[in-house]
């Protein structure tokens, strides 16, 4: 019983943040390459007011909910299907922390008057970063779902 609770509640973080990122890769990152420099720094500092809170908890949590399923007892390919899902999680989790950080620190500090130094050299590494999280979100779901899918 707990198992199949912790699995619900585990796919239901997972598909928040998969579908969180898939999002954010399908309609931000394509908006934050076509604005002019400028309006990339304003719209990245407005949204950046309103995502930021949810991501970091979103992904660690997943990640913790993602953690007592491997104490159940299963077989090895399941086990190991979690192991990589787990990784990825905890992928896009570093991603965030060592790439997304710095830059929405940056952006965050701006002032409309003064443009952030190297502000499309932020955007690029941002955006560039939010691909590669986004494909480890993708493996994440396919490897944390098999186990749920195929449990025989």
């Amino acid at each position: 019983m707990i198992y199949h609770l912790l699995m619900l509640v585990n796919a239901i973080a997972l598909s928040l943040l998969v579908g969180g990122l898939f999002f954010v890769n399908m309609a931000v990152a394509p908006t934050f390459t076509a604005l002019s420099t400028a309006r990339y720094a304003e719209f990245h500092h407005v949204l950046d007011r309103h995502s930021d809170p949810l991501m970091p908890v979103l992904t660690f949590g997943t990640a913790l909910l993602t953690l007592p399923l491997l104490f159940f007892a299963q077989p090895v390919w399941q086990l190991v299907s979690r192991l990589i899902g787990i990784g990825c999680v905890l992928g896009i989790a570093l991603t965030s922390i060592l790439v997304h950080g710095p830059v929405n620190r940056r952006i965050r500090a701006w002032k409309p008057e003064i443009l952030p130094e190297n502000v499309d050299e932020l955007r690029i590494k941002w955006v560039t970063g939010h691909h590669f999280r986004t494909g480890l979100a993708f493996v994440a779901l396919v490897a944390l779902l098999l186990p749920v899918v195929f449990s025989f």
